[in-house]
């Protein structure tokens, strides 16, 4: 005794259901039209016209007409084919490329909508074929398509031409141009070669490359390098080839980084939505550090099993842990690149060019003034006696009336910060006390004129750094080479500059 399996025919409403993004959905009739390319690759080369691209597929859409419609000129199907092509999950003969399990067509038109019409005309032949699915009667177990059939056609043409209408879902706004973006993103490849010209509601399709956007090594040669690699290297049966290439963005972008996972030359996955190994990026999907704006590339994975809405990578076993661990070995270097080229030259939360060249024209001018001759030049030079006169005032008159501000303390050393309004605008900016054996007093004046130039929180605490680590240095160089010259403080403050960029990569190296 055995119990039948059985599928109802009403399955066939549950493909609007799918977790198709309207993107992946069309590339289901852009996969169909590119394989019947490459299957038949030859012949239509021998017919393209001079100059063009061998295959053209046009897609319209219009939600107020109700209808989105796919326009070939590939090779088109005869009857036996199309019976095939409506056949669902009947593999076609090749599986090797981007029409896989038999479903695409049939999915991805079902989830766009209830009606649709496939017209179709195979070079060579004479008969043009045209059916008609209609979702709701075949539910109810109406599974006779309408067919009709046209003769006397040219030989010479050759076409397919997807209509869908009763739409099940609206796209709209912004998903249009996505839908457009990510289109233009899955097939890169195809306009490398020079092969599809893609037009999605009148606009031709293409994809710009990242090469002008890469940063330069000191050599002139872009941190661009690719890679290739096997899992599972020496068992036959389970063995896969990785490939692909990886780089370092000159200018940090988040939306430009990732890596792009590519499955018979389309991308499954990819900009503006790409992937971000954990073994590189760090946390899922990457913390907002320099890898994720800088690291990009793409990773061809031909070898491996594809969902079947051609979304991502279906990882068995160990697969996933295994490429990430080879992306590791073969990319961590540039890894190491993106994090170590620091923000001195390009950080995004620096100055940009036009307020660095106006801060540069406003210094000029104060360089060149007249009242700066005379600060210069007239201004007599202050005994040694007087200016440690003035910092004892100062730090008596404080340290009597106010408590710090803040205290920090450095293994032996305490820091402690003043920040005061009620000093004279004529006293120093800052007053240091760095000459104690464990202790440096900042005493920093809030009615200095000076103090009124600051703009914002980021104003107030670089000046507030800037105080404060010549103090630092300035202890620093009393301490270990006993003498106070400028040069010794430079470079001791140097090193302090660069202190809150060493928090912030060790921040992000436990993110990762």
């Amino acid at each position: 005794m055995s119990i039948p399996f059985q599928i109802g025919f009403d399955a066939i409403t549950s493909y609007k259901r799918l977790a198709y993004t309207p993107w992946h959905a069309i590339a289901e009739f852009v996969d169909n039209s590119t394989q019947s390319y490459f299957n038949n690759r030859e012949q239509l080369d021998e017919l393209a016209i001079p100059g063009q691209r061998p295959l053209k597929v046009e897609i319209e859409y219009s939600w107020d007409d109700d209808i989105l419609r796919v326009e070939d000129n590939a090779m088109g199907m005869s009857y036996r084919e199309l019976k095939d092509a409506l056949h669902v999950a009947h593999p076609p003969e090749i599986t090797s490329g981007r029409s896989k399990y038999g479903m695409g067509l049939k999915t991805a038109a079902c989830w766009i909508g209830n009606l649709w019409t496939v017209r179709t005309k195979k070079l060579g032949e004479t008969v043009e074929h045209t059916v008609t699915l209609d979702v709701e009667r075949i539910a109810d177990g109406k599974n006779q398509l309408p067919y009709q059939s046209k003769s006397d056609c040219s030989k010479d043409k050759h076409y397919t031409v997807i209509e869908i209408r009763q739409h099940n879902r609206k796209f709209q706004g912004r998903t249009l141009g996505k839908i457009g973006q990510f289109l233009s993103s899955m097939y890169r490849e195809d306009f490398r070669s020079e092969i599809l010209t893609l037009i999605w509601r009148d606009k031709i399709l293409d994809w710009v490359e990242l090469d002008d956007k890469l940063l330069t090594a000191r050599d002139g040669k872009k941190y661009r390098k690719t890679f290739d690699f096997y899992i599972n290297e020496y068992n036959e049966e389970y063995r896969r080839k990785v490939y692909g290439w990886v780089g370092v963005l000159r200018d940090g972008s988040r939306s430009d980084a990732g890596f792009s996972i590519l499955h018979s030359g389309r991308v499954v996955k990819g900009w503006p939505e790409s992937w971000r190994p954990s073994s590189l990026y760090g946390q899922e999907q990457g913390s907002n550090n320099l890898v994720n704006q800088r690291l990009v590339g793409e990773i061809h994975l031909d070898e491996f099993d594809v969902s079947h809405t051609k979304d991502d990578i279906l990882w068995l076993g160990d697969q996933l842990d295994q490429v990430e661990d080879g992306l590791l070995t073969h990319c961590g270097d540039y890894k190491q690149v993106a994090n170590s080229y620091r923000k001195s030259k390009d950080d995004r939360r620096g100055p940009s060019e036009i307020e660095t060249n106006t801060a540069i024209i406003e210094l000029q001018r104060e360089l060149e003034s007249p009242e700066i001759i005379d600060i210069i030049t007239l201004d007599p030079m202050l005994p040694i006696n007087l200016v440690e006169g003035v910092v004892k005032s100062v730090k008596e008159s404080v340290l009597e009336r106010y408590e710090a501000r803040f205290t920090a303390r450095i293994d032996r050393l305490t820091v402690k910060g003043y920040l005061e309004e009620d000093m004279s605008s004529l006293e120093p900016y800052v007053t240091i006390d760095s000459t104690q054996e464990t202790e440096v007093l900042i005493i920093v004046n809030a009615a200095h004129p000076h103090w009124n130039q600051l703009s914002g929180a980021q104003g107030v605490l670089n000046y507030l750094r800037h105080c404060t680590y010549d103090g630092i240095a300035e202890w620093q160089a009393r301490q270990k080479v006993a003498r106070i010259d400028p040069e010794t403080i430079k470079l001791l403050k140097d090193k302090l500059l660069r202190l809150p960029l060493e928090i912030e990569q060790h921040m992000e190296d436990e993110d990762t």
